[in-house]
Formats: C-alpha cells, sequence, structure tokens
C-alpha cells in the first residue's frame, strides 16, 4: 500500500513538472536586440512589447551603428540607422524579401526611389524607414513669386539677384548664398551625383597621389559632376564680392536665418524640413517654404535611416515581426501619440524626426499635426535615391568636407581647377591619418 502511494505521488508530480514546462514553453517570448542611433524608437519598442505576447524587442543606443557592425563578432537581431547604404555596409546585411512574400508588406506603400536604394542585385536589404530634405524658406508676404512649389538653380540665382541691394557701397539686403549653411552645400554635392563612395578595392598601401589614378583614392567620386555642382554654388551671387558678403554676415547673423527672411534682411534661407517643421506655429504662420531641386529632384539630406538584418545575427523572426510593425501606418500614428503624451513632439518632428517612408503617414498623419504641409506636400516622383555615402561619413564631412566647401566657396578663382583643387586638398586630409581611414581599410 505504502509503495502503490509513493509510486501515485510521484506520477502526480512528475505530471504537475510536464504542466508547467509546457506551459512555460507557451508563454515564452523571443527577444531581438535592435542597434538604433535613434533614441525615439524606444518608444516604438515598448509599444510593440505591450501589444505582443510572443517577441520582445530591446533597444541599445549605438553612436554609428552602421560601423560597428563592421567588426561586430556577435551582431544584433536588427539595426535602424542612418549611414548604411554603402556597399561595403549593405554586403553585411540578409535578404528582407520575406517581408513582402510571408508578411504581406506592399512596396507601394513607400517612396519608390527610397525602396530601391536598399536593394543589393535583386534582393531588399534594407528597408527605408525615415528622410529628410532641404527647404527654402521665405516670408509669405512675398506672395509676388508664390506660386511653384519647386525651386532649381536658376529660378534660386534670378529671385536672389532681383532681390539684394547695395546702398551706399554696402549691402542692405541679400538673397541667398549657400555659403550660410555648409550642410546645404554639402547635400547640394550629393544630390548633384558627385559620389563619395567608398573604394571597395582600396588598401591601407595605396598612398594617394595628385597625379594618380582613382582607384588609389580611399573615397571614389565623379570629376564631371563636382565640377559642375561646385559651379552651380559659386554661380550664387557671382557678382558681389566676398568681402562684402562677409561684411554684410559680420553685421547681421546674430539671429535665427528665418528672423532674417522676417525681416527682409535676406530672401531665401536653407533648412531642413524637421529643422522647419519645430519652429512654432506663429512663426511658421509668417513662412513658406519650398522644395530647392537639382535635376528636378529634391535634396536629401545625408541622414535617411534604414533598417536591415545583419546577417548571422539571432532571432530573425522576432526581428522580422517587429520590421512589420513599424512599416504600419496605423502604428506610426501610435508612436506619434505616445510621443504627444509625453509632450516629446515639440523636439521630434513624428515618430522618426523627420518623415516617414511610407506615403500614407506624410499624407494623413504628418498633414494632420502640421496643416501647413498640405500647401506643398512632397511629391513621390520628386524623390531621388540616397546617395550610397560611406559610413564613416559624418568624420569625412565634419573633418574635411566642410573645411574644403568654405574655402572654395570663399574663393572664386579656385573655380579654374576644381577637381584640381579637391584632390590636392584631399591628399593633405589623408595624410593626418583619419581614425575612419584605418578602421575601414
Amino acid at each position: 500500500m505504502y509503495r502503490r502511494c509513493t509510486f501515485r505521488i510521484g506520477i502526480s508530480i512528475f505530471a504537475l513538472i510536464i504542466i508547467l514546462l509546457c506551459s512555460a514553453c507557451v508563454h515564452f517570448t523571443s527577444s531581438a536586440l535592435i542597434w538604433t542611433d535613434m533614441p525615439e524608437l524606444i518608444i516604438a519598442a515598448q509599444l510593440f512589447n505591450r501589444e505582443n505576447d510572443q517577441y520582445t524587442i530591446d533597444v541599445e543606443y549605438k553612436a554609428y551603428p552602421a560601423s560597428e557592425i563592421n567588426n561586430a563578432t556577435k551582431p544584433p537581431s536588427l539595426i535602424i540607422a542612418k549611414y548604411m547604404l554603402s556597399n561595403t555596409v549593405l554586403k553585411k546585411f540578409a535578404s528582407l524579401d520575406e517581408l513582402f512574400t510571408k508578411y504581406y508588406l506592399d512596396p507601394n506603400d513607400i517612396y519608390p526611389a527610397l525602396l530601391n536604394a536598399g536593394k543589393l542585385g535583386s534582393r531588399h536589404v534594407l528597408l527605408p524607414v525615415s528622410f529628410d530634405c532641404e527647404l527654402i524658406i521665405e516670408n509669405k508676404s512675398e506672395t509676388a513669386r508664390a506660386g511653384t512649389a519647386m525651386l532649381d538653380s536658376e529660378m534660386i540665382r534670378q529671385a536672389s539677384q532681383a532681390f539684394t541691394r547695395i546702398e551706399n557701397g554696402k549691402i542692405s539686403s541679400l538673397g541667398f548664398s549657400p555659403r550660410w549653411d555648409l550642410s546645404f552645400a554639402e547635400n547640394w554635392l550629393l544630390a548633384g551625383n558627385v559620389g563619395f563612395a567608398p573604394n571597395q578595392n582600396w588598401k591601407l598601401t595605396s598612398v594617394p597621389a595628385v597625379s594618380a589614378d582613382m582607384s588609389l583614392w580611399p573615397i571614389l567620386w565623379n570629376k564631371q559632376n563636382l565640377e559642375k555642382s561646385i559651379e552651380v554654388l559659386l554661380s550664387f551671387n557671382s557678382d558681389i564680392r566676398i568681402s562684402d558678403q562677409d561684411a554684410f554676415a559680420f553685421v547681421y547673423f546674430n539671429k535665427p536665418g528665418y528672423q532674417l527672411v522676417l525681416e527682409g534682411k535676406v530672401l531665401y534661407w536653407p533648412m531642413k524640413a524637421s529643422e522647419f517643421f519645430k519652429l512654432p506655429h506663429s512663426t511658421r504662420e509668417q513662412l513658406r517654404y519650398r522644395f530647392p531641386t537639382v535635376e528636378n529632384k529634391l535634396i536629401l539630406t545625408s541622414d535617411s535611416r534604414y533598417m536591415g538584418i545583419p546577417k548571422g545575427s539571432k532571432n530573425r523572426k522576432a526581428a522580422l515581426e517587429f520590421a512589420r510593425w513599424l512599416l504600419v501606418s496605423t502604428n506610426q500614428e501610435k508612436i506619434w501619440k505616445e510621443m504627444e503624451s509625453q509632450q516629446l513632439l515639440p523636439d521630434y518632428v513624428g515618430a522618426f524626426d523627420g518623415f516617414s517612408s511610407i506615403m500614407q503617414v506624410n499624407e494623413t498623419i504628418f498633414l494632420r499635426y502640421f496643416p501647413d504641409y498640405g500647401q506643398n506636400p512632397l511629391l513621390s516622383a520628386a524623390i531621388p535615391e540616397p546617395a550610397h555615402i560611406p559610413d564613416y561619413w559624418e568624420d569625412f564631412s565634419r573633418d574635411f568636407l566642410h573645411h574644403w566647401l568654405e574655402s572654395v566657396m570663399s574663393n572664386p578663382d579656385s573655380r579654374r581647377a576644381i577637381d584640381q583643387d579637391f584632390r590636392i586638398a584631399f591628399e593633405k586630409y589623408i595624410g593626418t591619418m583619419p581614425d575612419w581611414l584605418i578602421s575601414n581599410n
């Protein structure tokens, strides 16, 4: 009797253990780690985790995820960041075509040029999340020039010359100059297909020389497009001495650019769209914006953000679930509302601090929060592919390109040998052995 009772108790305990184990299996959640340079993505992860009992998303902030993936031994499940489009980085990611075939993501929901930029061959390895673009802002009272939504270089130049006033040998008002914002000038070059793509065949032993061919340089550029783009930038205010422009800036440029527009000191001021929509509503009511264009395309900024699943990463299914969730317009609206409830929207423009890659989000949600966007909305056909710049772009831009642009735009004589001047300056910069040069060898 005793043995029989002990046997029954043992069976009961064993059955209970099996039930507990099965229950644990049912409620087990797969966790995916995301690297991102977007702190606001934590809100998206929190919302996803609340709604989902099968998958959990953990977010880790990285200043430069695209650079870190190059040497990562344990890659994260998903990366969402800028500077992801160079071929050297694209090759680190697995195909995302499954999102279209099994998760029913409609490619027609996404701006075509942005979607195409994330392809490696015929496969989608990166998908766009957000982007930003350059605007030209002007005083709304300048009604005589109203009408066109986009401005090419000739339209900007003509309007600028007509607006500029010189009284008693001094400039009293000035139309426009790309020298006021070197990031604008930089993005103009990228829009002009200058390139600046990393040279995949470059080795540290290849010491660039001014007379050497392009294969010996760590970054490749298009000579003709560089010269053409700089020529256009130099043509603005080409009839006004640089010293006079500098004197004008010294006197008046002690306040924000939009304030100079409202006071009638300048006609146009360049500004990122995300920065414009952060202005107080009372200020935006007095301004209007238009899109500057190169070859009939908008000028994107360099920080378009993409997402991808690194090769060899774990928890792919959880990463795919979150990626699909993130690209649903209603879910992005939830992020907007959560950010609004946390009073974050004054500091961020929408879920990703810029325009969404999902057209419907911009056409409905963005418009609801910023009604003035409806006066000049984005046109899908005018959005170009983002430039495939290297992951170390921020260092290259800050430490070299901005300095060179400032120098070349301050010296009208430099137009005689633009490419030669660029090579000489670039060679000197490479001679300093910047960190990105060594780490990317």
